[in-house]
């Protein structure tokens, strides 16, 4: 029997996808099957897959179609009770078990997350807020440490875990009835907002979000400035889609205030600092504003 389905999105990732299908070999004690879903790569990475891990079940598409609906389509071939988004740029540190016993032994938790740390070796936050209107003032505020601001919440698995209203989508693992009763991710979300939308859909169905931290990985990639309408659209699609009307509207309110202010302050930044990185950041906050329309209908747009 499969317990558990790895679904991994490729687009691109000779860098990385090499070390991390290995570490899934090394790390994974569970009984598992791993679906790699390449969105059209053009670095040999995919020929790469199908040579080296043959016992891989490998699915070509022949366009980039994005994080969401890639994991919805590898998701129709899962035999597993539970699956695990994992990105194609991390390497697993540890073994996985403890986030399958948590769903295996409490009927009450839909998703598991767990701790993420850069190429660096620093830890990284991965357990965030739902992003309130207030929150979004400060993107950063949206994530936290729980082990800082929380009790380890009570279940019955036995594994030390917090409570988080989402957790990255580049660890994320759940129940395979769940996600198959919500229909999977938001395909509208190219990238961006996948993980935040599903986890809060997970609380219409009664199932809660939690944090491992005995579950750790090291992901490589992480937000640049190119990704910013990406960004943007998933908050607000976010709000669309489960805010009421003044919520919602607060929400558009703030995000476009703040791209707005972003714009001055990346400009002057890039001036005094002599900052390449800030007067890229300049550029795309120009783009998205000349294109706000478009962070919510136009997935493409903005690169990737």
């Amino acid at each position: 029997m499969t317990l558990l389905s790895i679904l991994i999105i490729n687009w691109n990732g000779s860098r990385h996808i090499e070390t991390c299908l290995v570490s899934i070999r090394e790390k994974v004690t569970v009984p598992h099957e791993v679906i790699v879903f390449d969105n059209n790569s053009t670095d040999g990475s995919s020929a790469m897959i199908a040579e080296h891990f043959p016992q891989i079940k490998l699915i070509r598409s022949s366009e980039n179609l994005g994080f969401a609906k890639g994991n919805n389509l590898a998701a129709h071939h899962a035999r597993g009770q539970y699956l695990l988004l994992l990105n194609n740029d991390t390497i697993l540190q540890s073994d996985i078990a403890d986030a399958v016993n948590v769903l295996e032994r409490d009927p009450r938790i839909g998703a598991v997350g767990a701790a993420m740390f850069g190429g660096d070796g620093m830890r990284r936050l991965s357990c965030a807020h739902f992003p309130s209107p207030a929150r979004l003032w400060l993107f950063s505020s949206i994530w936290f440490d729980p082990a800082r601001t929380q009790r380890p919440w009570p279940s019955s698995s036995n594994v030390l875990l917090y409570r988080s209203d989402y957790v990255e989508g580049s660890f994320l693992m759940t129940r395979t009835d769940a996600w198959r009763q919500l229909g999977g991710m938001d395909e509208n979300n190219f990238m961006y907002g996948d993980d935040v939308e599903y986890c809060r859909s997970l609380i219409d169905l009664g199932l809660l979000t939690v944090h491992v931290p005995s579950v750790r990985y090291t992901h490589f990639g992480g937000y640049n400035h190119t990704r910013m309408g990406y960004l943007f659209g998933g908050f607000r699609r976010y709000h669309r889609r489960f805010s009421t009307r003044w919520v919602r509207l607060h929400a558009e309110f703030v995000l476009r205030v703040g791209l707005l202010l972003r714009i001055p302050w990346y400009w002057l930044r890039s001036i005094f600092r002599k900052d390449e990185e800030s007067l890229n950041a300049f550029r795309h906050a120009l783009e998205v504003n000349r294109n706000w329309r478009d962070t919510l209908i136009d997935r493409h747009r903005f690169g990737a």
